[in-house]
């Protein structure tokens, strides 16, 4: 009787400790592995000005002069993405059409579903973007 209930206590153990690093491993993984997928968005202009103020020990009126160049550069940089825009666009729907070429009808929804996505996250990028401040 008394190696039965050690045999069900060990089995009871091994299947908990089991679960328990599953759990432990499922969470290590999401954690590191799918949060270094995730794209980093550039800093902002006064993250780059206050690790430059850190590195070089700026004073104040180099900070905002600083401040000033980066956020004229930023609009700069806009402008030229803007200009630029519509051939990035002819691009993008040109590539779209050689895909669903080659997709079989059945694939053809899915992939205008992905397109959809694919939209909105670039519409919500640039909206972000333009709310920005300079």
């Amino acid at each position: 009787m008394k190696t039965r209930t050690s045999a069900t206590l060990f089995l009871a153990l091994t299947f908990l400790l089991g679960g328990m690093t599953g759990a432990v491993s499922e969470y290590l993984y999401s954690t590191r592995v799918s949060a270094a997928r995730r794209p980093a968005r550039p800093p902002g202009p006064q993250a780059i000005v206050d690790q430059m103020a850190q590195d070089l020990k700026l004073d104040a009126a180099q900070k905002e002069q600083i401040k000033t160049i980066i956020g004229e550069s930023r609009e700069k940089y806009h402008r030229l993405s803007q200009q630029f825009r519509p051939n990035y666009d002819a691009i993008r729907q040109e590539t779209r059409q050689q895909i669903r070429a080659v997709l079989r009808e059945d694939q053809l929804t899915r992939f205008e579903e992905i397109v959809k996505e694919m939209d909105a996250r670039f519409r919500e990028r640039s909206r972000r973007d333009d709310r920005e401040p300079k």
